[in-house]
């Protein structure tokens, strides 16, 4: 049941270019997903990643953030089954400066309720507080299922055991070595050179329900987020349609998570909090683990509307004391016991033109006046 307009709508939030050479255990690629919106059928030479002929087109509630870690798997399914509701969880409050917050106000928002518009399914925004408004809009809507991607709030057990099959998470690392809300910056930080995906059901802890599902992926050294999201969202996101039809068929089988002591939690990090250890770790590790997770962390601050693009660690003279920052106007780097991470300084133009556009209205006002 798709068409050209939920392509496009697929195509905007898949826009990175390919060209990093990843591939998942599945061997999918953004071109290949797009052509299996836009022809509304899901399909692969294994059989693997699809549900099975027959089963009945169900009634989804999906519950996500604005991005593409949330609406990827959101279009997959909507291509077989039927998206009654759609639950967007707000964005978890950082301490930030002023101008910061000025800066990004308003960014990515709306990705999500445009879906619910194009779907013509109520959109709902939770907060973290529990909200009984929120249970009553669930219960209302009446799905078989609850289907959860990159959603920040965990769910009290009167919501996910509304629908009759229950709710499952897609959780895009292992389980449950990186339980938790932001899985991929510890998995850069580990150097991880694989990992997996996961479907699991989700009960009342953090990422503690049975595995229904997972599948392998290779992290190549230098990787940065957007292109691994490239080569993990759409294998993944069809794996959790998969488990989707299990469910529906009764096929689905469950396998309990082992418990292991001392696991860290896969936690958010604050700007700027001393994360790496810069008398261990070598240039060529900081600089695969800044260029993994730079979206997510910075150990300098930075000014608003800027962002680094980190280059490959080049070993040999460090340039100055172990963690520290140099700036050169358009370029920089950061010295580490054994050579330095050379960036350069690009610009976030949506942070950009909102912080700089009223300066520059006042300007041209104030030239014509």
């Amino acid at each position: 049941m798709s068409s050209k307009i939920e392509a496009d709508l697929f195509a905007e939030y898949f826009a990175e270019s390919l060209g990093s050479g990843l591939k998942s255990s599945e061997e999918f690629s953004v071109s290949e997903v797009a052509e299996v919106v836009e022809s509304g059928e899901l399909d692969s030479e294994d059989g693997e990643l699809v549900s099975d002929v027959g089963v009945p087109r169900l009634r989804i509630v999906f519950a996500g953030m604005d991005g593409r870690f949330s609406t990827t798997p959101l279009q997959i399914l909507a291509s077989e089954h039927d998206i009654v509701g759609i639950v967007h969880s707000k964005p978890r409050k950082i301490k930030k400066g002023l101008i910061a917050s000025w800066a990004e106000a308003g960014k990515n928002v709306g990705n999500l309720e445009k879906f619910a518009k194009y779907y013509g399914c109520p959109y709902f925004s939770a907060s973290r507080e529990y909200n009984y408004e929120l249970v009553r809009f669930i219960k209302h809507l009446k799905p078989d299922i609850i289907c959860i991607s990159n959603f920040s709030i965990i769910l009290p057990p009167d919501i996910f055991e509304i629908p009759r099959l229950g709710t499952i998470n897609l959780h895009l690392a292992s389980l449950p070595e990186y339980r938790g809300p932001n899985p991929w910056l510890w998995v850069f930080y580990d150097g991880c050179k694989e990992n997996k995906y996961v479907v699991h059901r989700v009960d009342a802890g953090e990422d503690t329900g049975p595995i229904l599902a997972e599948g392998d992926y290779n992290i190549p050294p230098n990787t940065t987020c957007s292109e691994l999201a490239d080569c993990v969202l759409p294998g993944a996101s069809c794996l959790m349609l998969r488990v989707v039809g299990d469910l529906a068929a009764g096929k689905a089988q469950e396998k309990t998570q082992e418990f292991k002591e001392g696991l860290r939690r896969a936690r958010y990090v604050s700007p700027g909090e001393p994360l790496i250890p810069w008398e261990e770790w070598g240039c060529e590790r900081v600089a695969s683990f800044l260029q993994g997770a730079s979206i997510w962390y910075e150990p300098f601050a930075i000014f608003p509307g800027f962002v680094r693009i980190y280059d490959e660690g080049v070993v040999g003279d460090s340039r100055g004391k172990p963690g520290t920052n140099h700036w050169r106007i358009t370029h920089g780097w950061i010295s580490c016991k054994d050579g330095f991470v050379p960036y350069k300084l690009g610009v976030s133009r949506y942070e950009f033109w909102r912080l700089f556009m009223p300066i520059l209205i006042i300007l041209i006002v104030y030239i014509i006046l």
